[in-house]
């Protein structure tokens, strides 16, 4: 009888340790980021997160500033443009607080998708490449309103709530 326990014991464990070595592929509607940040697309991205023109329905704040800057490194000068975010939720416990800095060197994807706010919307995302994996994601309207947004890392995730 015993002898019948151990097997049946050892026959579960490898038939639970054979099914958790599958992969699963999971389906995500985020947009694809596959390139690199360039001149227009900082320009486009900072012009419309600048104007913080959060849709009525949102309850969160944004507030960004874009820098350009000389510095020096071990190969010599190098002008430096970065895309300073400050973001708060203003959820639940006084709000998901989340500051980063977007630089000249981060990936994004852009995707049109539908909203039930706007209709027909553009999804951006941008990847940070830091440490942390610092990552934004927004939907804005074309008309120079964000009608969804969510940023977060490795760590957390900080929506903005709907009203």
């Amino acid at each position: 009888m015993l002898r019948w326990m151990v097997i049946i014991a050892t026959l579960v464990y490898l038939a639970d340790s054979f099914v958790a070595a599958q992969e699963v592929p999971l389906v995500s509607d985020d947009p694809k980021v596959d390139k690199p940040l360039n001149t227009e697309m900082f320009d486009f991205i900072s012009k419309t997160l600048g104007a913080g023109k959060i849709a009525p329905h949102m309850n969160c704040t944004l507030k960004t500033r874009s820098s350009r800057e000389l510095r020096k490194f071990s190969g010599g000068d190098q002008w430096v443009e970065v895309l300073e975010v400050n973001f708060n939720s203003n959820g639940f416990d006084s709000g998901l607080k989340m500051n980063f800095k977007i630089p000249m060197t981060a990936k994004y994807g852009v995707r049109k998708s539908t909203n039930q706010w706007s209709g027909l919307g553009e999804d951006i995302k941008v990847e940070l490449g830091d440490y942390y994996e610092h990552w934004i994601k927004f939907t804005h309207d074309g008309r120079g309103q964000i009608v969804q947004m969510m940023t977060g890392n490795n760590l957390r995730v900080a929506p903005c709530y709907s009203r």
